[in-house]
């Protein structure tokens, strides 16, 4: 039954980014186009500036837009009148969850990682293009692929937690009757403060044993990023059990 969550949540979400991603490529040509061509005079600096611009507010409007509808699809479709309908299907509140989660992860990320290739293209061209890709295809050394791999990782890791994060504070929010977007705007940031609070208290406490000066200068860079990563997804773990929790145990969607 997952998979055809995931497939209807998938068509609904491609729906829009077939629109997207689409202009993300032409406006990144068009800018290529001009930044290769170069046209004299006032007017061709002008066209110039004007596709950078555009195209880098796009970049920028594709990543909000993709968090915004990520949102929208969690909260209208769990929270509001279609939670009447998800909530009666013969699914476990976690597969609803866990299918909105993957769609926003998997558009998220492309969007992403589409920018970033466009953006390379645009101002670095088809060699720059060429040879990120090779860079990363081929790490010069096993320990530089090692600690490349797992800083990819702990940002995959942090865009999830920062999906579950909000998914939390919408399920939180919406206990409430009324005024429910407002409490979860505030318990989102409420949550930010308090684990960033129980971050540093925890960094400055393992700071004064000197473990993780010893790991660095030692060249333990690799298992601190391991463990960062782990308590990120730790962390993961637990905003989603407690939204599931919610969902299952206090859903009121009058």
């Amino acid at each position: 039954m997952l998979s055809k969550l995931l497939k209807y949540d998938l068509r609904a979400n491609l729906k829009i980014y077939l629109f997207v991603w689409p202009a993300i490529i032409a406006l990144a040509l068009i800018d290529r186009l001009s930044l290769t061509v170069q046209i004299g005079g006032s007017l061709g600096t002008i066209f110039t500036i004007t596709t950078t611009t555009l195209f880098v507010l796009a970049l920028f409007a594709a990543c909000i837009l993709a968090l915004v509808i990520s949102i929208i699809r969690f909260y209208s479709g769990l929270l509001r009148n279609e939670g009447y309908l998800m909530f009666t299907l013969p699914v476990k509140s976690w597969q609803l969850i866990l299918s909105k989660f993957l769609t926003a992860l998997l558009t998220l990320a492309v969007t992403i990682v589409l920018s970033i290739f466009c953006a390379i293209f645009v101002f670095g061209g088809v060699d720059g293009l060429l040879e990120v890709l090779s860079s990363l295809l081929s790490a010069s050394s096993v320990p530089t692929g090692i600690t490349l791999a797992l800083t990819l990782l702990i940002c995959g890791v942090s865009l999830c937690l920062s999906i579950l994060q909000i998914y939390l504070a919408c399920s939180i929010g919406h206990l409430f009757r009324r005024r429910r977007i407002l409490f979860s705007i505030l318990f989102y940031y409420a949550i930010s403060i308090a684990v960033e609070f129980f971050t540093l208290v925890l960094t400055v406490g393992i700071i004064g044993t000197g473990v993780i000066d010893n790991l660095l200068w030692s060249g333990g860079e690799n298992l601190f990023f391991a463990v960062v990563l782990v308590a990120e997804a730790a962390l993961g773990c637990v905003y989603f059990f407690v939204s599931e929790r919610l969902l299952r145990r206090h859903l009121n969607l009058e």
